[in-house]
């Protein structure tokens, strides 16, 4: 990485950093969610009514659309994706084309520098293209919305206002999914880095929990 920075591009660096554990927290979230739906699908034995299904099911949808909402919300002291895109939009000039290829030197492809920007600008210009990353922006706004207002009105705190429209569980994961991709998108544009997704590899068989019996058999005397 170069060794002198912009000091908005150094800003703008480490928000990327905090936008990435956030994103990934929901990106897991959903995954595992799906995991847990899929094992309750696949087992007959579990399809019964059960409290514990609408629990699960509200702390998720809780969890992720606070998540979402984060990161669609702007303001001067949060760092959001959305913050990050709108003073992208504003000064679009501190990212420019000899950072990005400067970030390319000790690779075995510098070539493909200029092409990679290209994604992000017009070629031969000096600096980023702010109708593209404006693009992205009302992408990820408009993907968010139903999310954005449930939480707004029924997460954060009761609204007395109705909703428009209640979030599907499809709103949700397409919005997940969307984040998921900027992010990657703009890790190639900060970091000249490639990354298809935020979901790890899991360390450890966080399913094991399952396959042993939470509530040990009553055993009775004599």
């Amino acid at each position: 990485m170069p060794k002198k920075l912009h000091p908005k591009l150094s800003k703008w660096i480490h928000w990327l950093e905090v936008i990435k554990d956030e994103v990934q927290e929901l990106v897991i979230a959903k995954d595992m969610f799906q995991q847990v739906q899929k094992m309750i699908e696949d087992n007959p034995l579990l399809h019964r009514p059960s409290l514990f299904y609408r629990h699960f099911s509200n702390t998720y949808v809780s969890h992720v659309v606070i998540g979402l909402r984060r990161q669609i919300k702007g303001g001067d002291q949060s760092i959001s994706m959305s913050r990050l895109f709108e003073e992208m939009i504003k000064t679009p000039e501190v990212l420019t084309r000899a950072y990005f290829v400067k970030l390319y030197e000790d690779s075995s492809i510098p070539e493909l520098a200029d092409d990679d920007f290209n994604e992000f600008a017009d070629p031969g210009t000096r600096h980023i293209n702010p109708a593209l990353v404006m693009a992205d922006l009302a992408r990820l706004r408009a993907a968010a919305g139903r999310c954005e207002e449930f939480a707004d009105k029924r997460v954060a705190h009761r609204d007395k206002g109705e909703l428009k429209a209640l979030p599907t569980y499809n709103d949700v994961h397409v919005c997940i999914d969307l984040l998921n991709g900027l992010y990657s998108r703009y890790y190639l544009l900060f970091h000249a880095g490639s990354m298809k997704t935020l979901l790890p590899v899991y360390q450890n068989d966080w399913k094991a929990v399952f396959r042993v019996p939470w509530i040990p058999p009553v055993k009775h005397n004599g």
